[in-house]
C-alpha cells in the first residue's frame, strides 16, 4: 500500500481512485474532516477517528508534513515505463522534466499539469525527485489527475513520442522564439530542465523547437522549473484556446506547431 496525506489529496483520491482507498485516518475532532468523512463513507470506508498521538503512531507523519490530521492509505498507483508510452499515442500535451531532482519543484509541476490539463508528465528514473507521499501533497491533489511516467532514457523517450507524431518543444532560455511566437497546434511535448542547469545537450538535440520565456534581468536570469512550466503551460492553453484543452478532468477547486522540425 501506498500513503496519501492532506485534505485536497485526499480528495482527489476518492474522486480518481476511490476503489485504491483501504483505509482512511482521521486525526483530531470529527467535526473538523465532515467532508472526508462523507467522502469515505462514499467509497465504502469507515474513517478511523483517533486522537493526535495515534494518529502520529498509525502514519508516522509529523507536524512538519502539513497532514491536516488527514492520512489515506491506497493500493499502489500505477507508475509506468517507457514501454507504456503507446498510451500517450493520441494525447495531445505531455511534460518532460529534464533532472528535476527538487521535490517541490515535481509536486508543483504536477499540479500545473493537471490545472491545464497535461496528459503526462515523464520524469527520469535516475537523478530526478521521485514521486512520494510529501511529492503528492504538494500537488494538491494534481498527481490524481496526470499519468506518471519514470523513465530510464528520456532522449529514447521523446524520439518514441515523436513517431506518434508529437512536437517536441524544449523551454530554454536561449530559445529562437518565444512561447507567445510558438503555434503549439499539434501534440505537444513540453520539456523542461533544472533551473541553472537547463536542458541537457543530449535532450536539446532531440527538440524540435527551443522557446523561452521573455523576461529576465541581470542577478535574475531564470525562473524556478515550476514557475517556468506554469507559465508555458498557460501560453499553450491561451494559444490553443482553453476549451481546447480537454486532458483528465480538473481538480473540482482547481487544484486550487512553431518552427520547422530539424
Amino acid at each position: 500500500m501506498e500513503m496519501v496525506y492532506g485534505k485536497h489529496s485526499a480528495r482527489a483520491v476518492f474522486l480518481r481512485r476511490p476503489q485504491d482507498v483501504k483505509r482512511v485516518v482521521l486525526g483530531g475532532k470529527p467535526e473538523y474532516h465532515a467532508d472526508t468523512i462523507k467522502a469515505a463513507h462514499r467509497v465504502g470506508v469507515e474513517p478511523e477517528l483517533v486522537a493526535w498521538p495515534e494518529f502520529r503512531r498509525e502514519t508516522g507523519l509529523t507536524d512538519d508534513d502539513k497532514h491536516q490530521g488527514v492520512c489515506v492509505f491506497t493500493s499502489r498507483r500505477p507508475v509506468y515505463g517507457e514501454h507504456d508510452l503507446a498510451r500517450l499515442a493520441d494525447g495531445h500535451l505531455v511534460v518532460a522534466l529534464d533532472q528535476i531532482s527538487d521535490p517541490q519543484n515535481l509536486g508543483a509541476v504536477l499540479r500545473a499539469a493537471a490545472f491545464f490539463g497535461a496528459d503526462a508528465v515523464l520524469f527520469l528514473k535516475n537523478r530526478s525527485a521521485e514521486l512520494t507521499p510529501k511529492v503528492a501533497r504538494i500537488a494538491v491533489g494534481g498527481a490524481e489527475f496526470v499519468d506518471v511516467f519514470r523513465v530510464t532514457n528520456l532522449a529514447r523517450s521523446l524520439d518514441i513520442l515523436r513517431d506518434y507524431g508529437y512536437w517536441v518543444y524544449g523551454l530554454d532560455e536561449r530559445g529562437e522564439h518565444t512561447l507567445r511566437e510558438t503555434e503549439f497546434d499539434r501534440q505537444s511535448v513540453l520539456v523542461v530542465g533544472a533551473e541553472g542547469q537547463g536542458l541537457r545537450q543530449r535532450t536539446r538535440t532531440k527538440c524540435d523547437a527551443l522557446v523561452r520565456i521573455p523576461g529576465g534581468i541581470e542577478g535574475v536570469e531564470s525562473l524556478n522549473a515550476a514557475v517556468a512550466t506554469a507559465i508555458a503551460l498557460a501560453e499553450i492553453a491561451g494559444a490553443r484556446g482553453s476549451d481546447e484543452i480537454a486532458g483528465a478532468s480538473r481538480p473540482a477547486d482547481s487544484v486550487g506547431g512553431g518552427a520547422a522540425r530539424r
